[in-house]
C-alpha cells in the first residue's frame, strides 16, 4: 500500500533487472524475519534493540516492494503469491515473540486464531490460482498488515525498553500491567479475523465454480 506519487524513472522494459527488485525485497523480508526473532529472544538489551532495527527494515521492505512493483510495472505471479506470504511470516514471528515473552498478556490462542485466518486465505489463494482466477483484495485487508506491523512495533519496542532501567517502571506499569497492550492485541486480532470474513464474502463466487 503506497501513498506516494510515482516519479519518472528509467523504463523497466529497457532495464528488465529493475522488475526483479520487488521480488528481491520480498525474499529479504522472509530472510530477516527469523533473524529478528532470534535476536529478540536474547536477554541482552543490545541484541533486542538490534532485533527492533531488523524488524523495522523488514517492515519497510513491505512498503517498498509494493511501491517499486507499481513504479516498474513489475507485477509477477511470484510477487503476487510471495509478497503476502512474506508479510504473514514476519507478523507471525512478531506475534509469536510476544506470546513467548508473556503468554498471559498475549495468549497463544489469539495467535492461533490469527494464523488460522491467514492459513485459510493462503489456501483460498492457492485454489484460485489453480483455477486461473485471482482473489479480490479489499482495502481493509491491505490495511490489516499495516495495523499489525504498527502494533507489533509498539509492543516489541515496549519489551525492549523494559530492559532499560530508566524506563522499566514506566513501561511495566503504563503499558504492561495496565493491560493496554493486551486490549490492543485483542483489537488487532479482531480486525484481522474480520478481514478474513470479508475476504470470504467477496470471493465466495470463486469456490462455487
Amino acid at each position: 500500500m503506497s501513498f506516494l506519487p510515482l516519479p519518472n524513472f528509467p523504463d523497466s522494459e529497457t532495464y528488465p533487472a529493475l522488475k526483479r527488485i520487488p521480488n528481491y525485497l520480498t525474499v529479504i523480508r522472509i530472510l530477516l524475519a527469523p533473524v529478528f526473532l532470534l535476536l529478540f529472544l536474547q536477554e541482552d538489551w543490545m541484541m533486542r534493540l538490534a532485533s527492533i532495527i531488523v524488524f523495522t527494515v523488514a517492515a519497510i521492505t513491505d512498503y517498498l516492494d509494493g511501491y517499486l512493483a507499481r513504479l516498474f510495472n513489475a507485477h509477477s505471479e511470484f510477487g503476487n503469491y510471495m509478497d503476502p506470504l512474506a508479510d504473514k511470516i514476519l507478523t507471525f514471528l512478531g506475534f509469536a515473540a510476544l506470546s513467548i515473552m508473556n503468554p498471559n498478556l498475549f495468549p497463544w490462542l489469539v495467535l492461533i486464531l490469527i494464523i488460522s485466518r491467514d492459513v485459510l486465505i493462503t489456501v483460498m489463494r492457492s485454489v484460485a490460482r489453480r483455477k486461473g482466477l485471482s482473489m479480490k483484495t479489499s482495502y481493509s485487508a491491505k490495511l490489516k498488515t499495516a495495523v499489525q506491523l504498527v502494533f507489533l512495533y509498539i509492543a516489541l519496542l515496549a519489551f525492549t525498553l523494559l530492559m532499560t532501567p530508566a524506563l522499566q517502571d514506566f513501561v511495566q506499569m503504563q503499558l504492561l500491567d495496565s493491560g493496554i497492550l493486551t486490549w490492543l492485541y485483542f483489537g488487532v486480532a479482531a480486525f484481522t479475523i474480520y478481514t478474513g470474513f470479508e475476504y470470504l464474502f467477496k470471493n465466495n463466487a470463486i469456490f462455487k465454480t
